[in-house]
């Protein structure tokens, strides 16, 4: 099975119900830190989840304008990847890595945990990667139209989706403010990383409210999402380009060996009950007329890049040879660093 289908299995086989939270602790112990480090947490006001910052500053003093800042969506997996990278960035960023301590606290996996009902078992680390499945669907996607939606037994319910404008709020009123209050950084060079469904978050921002970061870098982007829902926004954008209203650096990058399509492979189709397969079939038919991960990205790049704005507006668009949806992240964070900060 590749790698885009075990995660496409992996996100919506999700059976999503609270369940109690009797193991709070680290799942992993932690002895090796990282220099120049630091946590926020906090319970947003705007969509009551809990969040963590990873914050990783450069060893460097500030500039005078402040330091360049990206921040990395997906952060409880990526911190790691992303300081280690941008200390080989010409202007080392502060990294700011988005997440809700999944890897830290078995609290935030039991809420999100995917138990199905009844069941007692305690929480477990087996239950970690579908606790972030869900929290991700919930973050970085659209609500979906009643006939777009995958069947419900997936967990890709109208409740368990759809809060990307939400998240984004978050990012804008409460994730800025905090880091601008501890960190000197320089408002207007800050980048955004998203990859998959978090690439989709950040068309997302890049559509509706393109002044909002300097840089947007888009990796694998999940445009297909809602029947390419995201593009709605596009013409609206165009016209600000083309009327040098909004001036944004946008890289879109994908991995050549990634599948164009998300959808499940029929051998797994096959193992599924008689009635959840006609279900899952007859929405694997309606998706695959929808953008490819591949071609939905080079379209909307070469889309992009006809638009005349001003000087400052650029449009980059990379594939990189015998990378898979996965193993393309480190490749796509490092050029997205130097697309935002090395120039």
């Amino acid at each position: 099975m590749n790698r885009i289908s075990s995660l496409f299995i992996c996100c919506c086989l999700m059976i999503i119900c609270i369940a109690d939270a009797r193991a709070v602790s680290a799942p992993w112990p932690a002895e090796v830190s990282i220099p120049s480090t630091r946590r926020i947490q906090f319970t947003s006001s705007i969509d009551h989840e809990s969040y963590t910052l990873f914050i990783r500053t450069p060893l460097t003093p500030p500039p005078p304008e402040g330091y360049p800042v990206i921040y990395v969506l997906d952060g409880d997996l990526l911190f790691g990847m992303a300081s280690d990278i941008s200390m080989n960035v010409a202007r080392s960023p502060v990294v700011v890595a988005i997440g809700h301590g999944i890897l830290e606290d078995m609290e935030v996996v039991a809420k999100y945990a995917m138990h199905p009902a009844g069941n007692t078992s305690p929480i477990g680390l087996a239950d970690i990667g579908g606790a972030m499945s869900a929290l991700r669907f919930h973050d970085f996607t659209l609500p979906v139209a009643a006939h777009h939606r995958a069947p419900d037994w997936t967990g890709l319910t109208p409740e368990n989706v759809g809060g990307v404008d939400n998240f984004l709020k978050v990012l804008e009123n409460e994730i800025k403010p905090k880091v601008a209050a501890s960190i000197k950084i320089n408002s207007a060079n800050q980048a955004l990383f998203g990859h998959s469904i978090a690439g989709l978050a950040v068309l997302r921002v890049l559509f509706t409210e393109p002044s909002a970061f300097r840089t947007f870098i888009a990796a694998s982007p999940s445009i297909w999402w809602d029947a390419d829902a995201v593009l709605k926004d596009e013409k609206k954008f165009s016209e600000l380009v083309n009327s040098n209203k909004a001036t944004p650096r946008v890289l879109i990058t994908v991995g050549a060996d990634e599948p164009d399509s998300p959808n499940p492979p029929e051998s797994f189709i096959a193992t599924l009950p008689p009635d959840r397969a006609k279900e899952l079939n007859a929405y694997v038919k309606m998706a695959s007329e929808w953008s490819g991960m591949v071609a939905g990205a080079k379209n909307l790049a070469d889309r992009l890049d006809q638009l005349h704005g001003d000087a400052s507006y650029k449009i980059q668009f990379t594939t990189f040879d015998n990378e898979s949806h996965g193993s393309v992240i480190p490749a796509a964070l490092s050029r997205g660093m130097r697309f935002a900060f090395d120039q």
